[in-house]
């Protein structure tokens, strides 16, 4: 039953900035006593209409954490096990494949926490769709990975379980925000995992961390059940470190669901992934490849030299496997580092006071999210990461003092970004770039809070392009600086995702990934 009293009332009219005077009282407290009472009786009409939450029936054990000596990265949250009754699997796509989930992607019956104690003792009743797709397929669910907290920037030193350890450099970073994703792919026993990428937090970590992250075309993957920062900018992608475990993954994760709002009758229903991976060419004759410039710029260190000399080796290799290289000059990339903050911070803001959902879409929505989301601020509000808090102060500011105008700005601009690109793809099949423009930065435990947080935005200068613009994007690592991995991206058309994956396949029969001497930590699971 809705229940308020006045001093409620007054004190929800001061947020939402009206006031309710003296000789309205008495009118505005029964016509709200009276809107309650139709509330009332919605409510209990709908809960014969409203589904129970539902997951797939399978073997669910949310098991525990790991001990250092079984995740020396610090990669892992928590090992689990489920994997779907046999009856429920409608494919064999991955048959026999071990899945690692970012710790904000519902896993039923398996706690998350997106490394925030905003989420503390949350148990999903129902799984994400891309969860209940991975189970149909036949895959098999090891772990959940650690990551940045409430998946806000991409130093990877924010959550409250620690920073996860580059493979490469145990003193380095793995970049963020789905690092563990990341790193936990040199484990024995994981073959793929599954991260979200609001500004780059698939490729980022993909990059410095030597494996393959793909951002989607937006709308093709659904992206119910997954903490949110703002519709507009969401994404959930798979990292692999074969092409193979990438064309698989998104042949089962892929296409419309009812529940997802973002997805029309544009969004296809069957892409050719694993046909693709297959029938991918041994060269790259016939294929034009744009070297974007704006991504070229050098700020004169030694670093990012030697990251320009490692990218310019990578793209004499697409050269030598017969494709054209050309440059293309998008001036309008270079919004990408700020477009992030004008578009961001007020969807953050949104996304709380709809604690954790937002509002005016659509599609599913879950009421185990908005109330674990509700309670958690009212708990640990005062706790929440200095940069996502941040984010949500500046974005309400800017809401209510300059009434909406950064957002709306930013959201108009985004399709001239995007047009743009389009311009670009009438003359060039892939848009080229260096995924960061260095390899990962040194971890630094003893930096302010400021400085952390500030750290954790410096690799995002290229990323945030598109997930603005919405063009699917895949990080491999095909380049190399001073032994560390550096990722080669290929930007595509919309829904030109089976395309990216096959034209990495080609340079993983060539070349192999870079560094070759890529580390293996053994884990001990099987």
């Amino acid at each position: 039953m809705i229940q308020f009293d006045f001093d409620d009332l007054q004190n929800s009219a001061h947020r939402v900035g009206t006031h309710i005077h003296d000789y309205e009282r008495d009118d505005v407290v029964q016509l709200a006593e009276w809107m309650a009472s139709t509330i009332d009786e919605f409510l209990e009409v709908s809960r014969a209409l409203v589904p129970a939450p539902s997951a797939v029936p399978a073997v669910r054990v949310s098991g525990a954490t790991p001990a250092h000596a079984e995740d020396p990265l610090n990669a892992i949250v928590r090992w689990v096990d489920v994997v779907a009754v046999a009856s429920e699997v409608q494919s064999d796509l991955l048959a026999g494949k071990k899945i690692g989930m970012k710790d904000l992607i519902a896993v039923a019956g398996i706690p998350i926490s997106a490394a925030s104690l905003l989420l503390e003792g949350f148990v999903p009743r129902e799984d994400a769709v891309v969860t209940e797709r991975v189970l149909r397929a036949g895959g098999h669910i090891v772990a959940m990975t650690n990551m940045e907290g409430v998946a806000f920037g991409g130093g990877g030193e924010s959550g409250i379980y620690g920073a996860t350890l580059n493979p490469f450099d145990l003193t380095r970073s793995t970049s963020g925000s789905s690092g563990g994703s990341a790193a936990s792919l040199f484990y024995d026993g994981i073959d793929i995992t599954f991260g979200t990428d609001q500004g780059g937090s698939v490729r980022l970590p993909a990059s410095w961390c030597g494996v393959l992250g793909l951002k989607p075309t937006h709308s093709l993957v659904p992206y119910t059940g997954i903490a949110s920062h703002d519709l507009t900018f969401d994404h959930v992608g798979p990292m692999t470190r074969t092409t193979e475990n990438m064309a698989l993954a998104m042949a089962a994760i892929s296409g419309p669901h009812i529940s997802d709002v973002r997805q029309d009758s544009a969004t296809p229903a069957d892409l050719p992934f694993v046909q693709a991976w297959a029938d991918a060419p041994d060269t790259y004759e016939g294929v034009r490849f744009g070297l974007l410039t704006e991504a070229l710029a050098s700020d004169g260190t030694p670093e990012r030299e030697a990251a320009l000399a490692g990218f310019a080796d990578a793209v004499e290799k697409i050269r030598a496997l017969g494709g054209e290289v050309v440059e293309v000059s998008i001036p309008e990339h270079d919004m990408a580092a700020s477009i992030l903050f004008g578009a961001m911070l007020e969807g953050v803001a949104a996304t709380l006071h709809g604690n954790g959902e937002g509002y005016h879409r659509g599609g599913g929505h879950s009421v185990d999210v908005r109330r674990a989301v509700g309670k958690g601020l009212l708990a640990h509000g005062d706790e929440l990461q200095a940069a996502y808090k941040t984010a949500a102060v500046l974005g309400e500011h800017l809401r209510s003092k300059y009434f909406g105008t950064v957002y709306a700005t930013a959201q108009t601009v985004i399709p001239v970004l995007r047009a743009a690109y389009d311009r670009a793809f009438e003359e060039v099949d892939v848009v080229l770039m260096a995924t960061t423009r260095t390899p990962a930065m040194r971890l630094k435990p003893e930096a302010s809070v400021y400085e952390m947080h500030r750290r954790s935005f410096s690799m995002t200068q290229d990323t945030p392009a598109h997930n603005a613009t919405g063009h699917p994007a895949l990080s491999l690592p095909g380049a190399e600086s001073e032994g560390l991995p550096l990722g080669v991206t290929f930007v595509g058309r919309f829904f030109d995702d089976a395309r990216l994956i096959a034209l990495a396949r080609t340079w993983e029969k060539a070349y192999g990934w870079l560094p070759a001497n890529a580390p293996v930590f053994r884990s001990g699971k099987d």
